[in-house]
């Protein structure tokens, strides 16, 4: 029961990793390295809230992933926007230079060392006796859920959310139609990185806080939006959740340092079976 666990609460912050990375993917037509090193920065500034400022975590929580945000978006408008019709190679290579200037930053003001929040992660519930699982990570669960469907709410029922999907499906089109893209494509930077921070932050809960954990999860986060069929919501949720299982499960049987291994196999296979991933795209 508790590598399903496990598995579950991997799953659930890899939705929320993954599906920010499809948006601009979706938007901006490429794929943006440094997104992994956007977990790394709201991790971070959770710390410095928390540990060095003492702010109560639920405040440093918030906190940290509007700021994170909006360094997103402030990193899009420096490096991005200005080389946006220079092709994607050009945005490719530009977001890989970006994530080693944010790597060697952060290490250059906090260091090498390894860090944690220092939360309280023993508190389990119990159900007929057994311990089934932790608040921490019922937490991390039902937030991560709870920003799915918010997520939804916006993408299907809001005058922006609707404008985000026809722009993900024809920007020409959409700028056509009269729709403000530039305004937009300002707000998928500001969802997209403020869901990175919060995807960091909630890694660094489960574990511990270090420097290469951007790098340890884009490869990871790029799969998922694969397998689940770039920008589409439910693909990416599916191929999160069954990728966080299989990862956590096999555990059982494969040492830990295994993990992400199981993962790429696992994608390798879904590929070679269905090459346009579990759905066929969209945004929803």
């Amino acid at each position: 029961m508790d590598y399903i666990v496990f598995g579950i609460v991997t799953g659930c912050i890899l939705i929320i990793a993954s599906i920010g990375f499809s948006m601009v993917w979706k938007t901006e037509n490429f794929l943006n390295i440094a997104h992994g090193q956007l977990l790394l920065i709201g991790a971070y500034f959770a710390y410095l809230f928390k540990e060095v400022l003492n702010i109560p975590f639920g405040l440093s929580l918030v906190s940290s992933v509007i700021l994170t945000a909006f360094v997103g978006l402030l990193l899009a408008k420096i490096f991005y926007f200005p080389v946006r019709k220079s092709g994607i190679l050009v945005l490719l290579f530009t977001s890989i230079g970006l994530s080693w200037v944010i790597y060697g930053i952060i290490q250059a003001i906090v260091g090498p060392d390894i860090r944690t929040y220092g939360l309280e992660t023993s508190r389990m519930i119990e159900l007929l006796g057994k311990q089934i699982i932790s608040y921490q990570e019922l937490f991390i669960i039902i937030l991560s859920l709870s920003c799915v469907m918010a997520l939804h709410f916006i993408l299907t029922k809001t005058k922006n959310g609707k404008g985000f999907r026809a722009m993900a499906e024809n920007r020409d089109l959409a700028q056509i139609r009269g729709i403000n893209s530039k305004k937009l494509s300002d707000y998928v930077w500001l969802i997209s990185s403020g869901l990175a921070g919060l995807a960091g932050i909630l890694l660094a809960m489960t574990g511990t806080l270090n420097m290469e954990l951007g790098w340890q999860q884009i490869l990871i986060i790029m799969s998922v939006a694969i397998v689940g069929g770039m920008g589409n919501l439910y693909g990416t949720m599916l191929a999160a959740l069954i990728i966080g299982l299989s990862m956590d499960i096999s555990t059982i049987i494969v040492p830990t340092s295994y993990r992400t291994a199981i993962a790429f196999i696992f994608v390798i296979l879904v590929l070679l079976i269905r090459p346009q991933g579990l759905s066929k795209g969209g945004t929803a």
